[in-house]
C-alpha cells in the first residue's frame, strides 16, 4: 500500500474514533461544564503519555526545535471546542454549527495550497465540494438570528484545518512530541479556570471522561500519522466519512427514526461517492507539497 492510501485509511480511523468520542461525551456534556470535559480529556491524554514514556524517555516527549509553533498548534485544539461551546451558548443551532464546520476539508485544501504549496488536482477540490454539499443536505442548517454568530462555526473549521496543516508541517518532529504538546497546551491554558467550573464526577462519568481521553489520544495519533504519510489534500475528503460513521452509530443506538431517509441517503451517497472516487483515482494523483520534498532527519 502506498503512502497516499495509507493516509486515507488513517484519516478514516481518525474520524471513526472521533465519532465514537462524540457519542461517549454526549452524556457527560449534559451534566458537567464542557470545559471540564475538555480539560479531563487532555489531562488523561497527558497522563497516558507520561505513564508509557515519561519514566523511560521523558525528554523524548518535550524535545522540540519549534516550541512556539507546537504551543500555537496546541491552542487550536482549545479554540475548536471553545468556538462550539460559545456558539451553542449564544443560541446557534447545532445543525448550523456542524454545517459550517464541515467547510473544514475545503479549508484544508486552501491552506495547504497557500502554506505548503500543495499541488492537489482540481478533481480533489470537486469531490470535496460535493461531499460538503452532502453534509449540508444532511444537517439542514437554518439561518442564524445574527450572521455574526457564524464566526463561531467558522472558527471551529479554521482551528481544525490549521491544526491539520500545521501537523503536516511538523512532519520532521516525532509523533510522540507532537501529541505531547497538543495536550500540554490545552491542559495549561484551562487549568487556572477549573476551580470555577469543576464538579466532582461520579465513578461512571469519570470512567466515560477517561475513555474519551484515551480514545482522543488514539484519534490524534491517527491524524498525526495521516498528516505525516502524505500531503493532507489527499486525505481531506475522507474527513467527511465522520458524518457517515456518526449516522451508523445513531442507527445502532436506535436513534435512526429521527433521520430523514431521503436527505440522509442523498448526503451519504455524495460523501461515500467522494471518498470512493479519491480512493480509486489515487494512482493518477500527482500531489506534492513543500514538506514532502524535505528530508526527514
Amino acid at each position: 500500500m502506498n503512502d497516499n492510501r495509507r493516509a486515507m485509511l488513517l484519516m478514516l480511523a481518525f474520524v471513526s474514533l472521533w465519532a465514537v468520542i462524540e457519542a461517549m461525551a454526549a452524556h457527560v456534556l449534559h451534566h458537567y461544564s464542557p470545559y471540564q470535559v475538555v480539560w479531563t480529556r487532555y489531562a488523561v491524554h497527558l497522563a497516558l503519555m507520561l505513564l508509557v514514556w515519561g519514566w523511560r524517555e521523558p525528554r523524548s516527549l518535550w524535545r522540540t526545535r519549534r516550541p512556539a509553533f507546537q504551543f500555537a498548534r496546541s491552542l487550536l485544539m482549545l479554540g475548536m471546542p471553545a468556538s462550539w461551546i460559545m456558539g451553542q451558548q449564544l443560541g446557534l443551532h447545532s445543525a448550523t454549527l456542524m454545517s459550517v464546520f464541515w467547510l473544514s476539508p475545503l479549508f484544508i485544501l486552501a491552506l495547504a495550497r497557500l502554506w505548503l504549496r500543495d499541488s492537489a488536482p482540481a478533481s480533489i477540490w470537486v469531490v470535496a465540494a460535493l461531499a460538503c454539499l452532502g453534509s449540508f443536505v444532511m444537517h439542514e442548517p437554518g439561518a442564524p438570528s445574527s450572521m455574526g454568530l457564524l464566526v463561531f462555526p467558522l472558527g471551529m473549521a479554521l482551528c481544525f484545518s490549521l491544526y491539520v496543516v500545521m501537523t503536516r508541517s511538523l512532519r520532521t518532529e516525532t509523533t510522540r512530541t507532537n501529541l505531547f504538546y497538543t495536550a500540554l497546551g490545552v491542559f495549561v491554558a484551562l487549568t487556572p479556570f477549573m476551580p470555577g467550573v469543576w464538579q466532582t464526577p461520579s465513578p461512571g462519568d469519570m470512567l466515560a471522561m477517561a475513555g474519551v481521553g484515551v480514545l482522543g489520544f488514539a484519534a490524534l495519533y491517527m491524524l498525526d500519522r495521516a498528516a505525516e504519510a502524505a500531503p493532507v489534500s489527499v486525505s481531506a475528503p475522507f474527513a467527511y466519512l465522520q458524518i457517515a460513521v456518526t449516522v451508523g452509530l445513531a442507527v445502532m443506538a436506535g436513534m435512526g427514526r429521527e433521520l430523514s431517509v431521503r436527505r440522509t441517503g442523498l448526503g451519504l451517497l455524495l460523501i461515500a461517492g467522494a471518498a470512493f472516487y479519491v480512493w480509486v483515482r489515487e494512482p493518477g494523483f500527482k500531489v506534492r507539497d513543500a514538506v514532502a520534498i524535505q528530508p526527514v532527519p
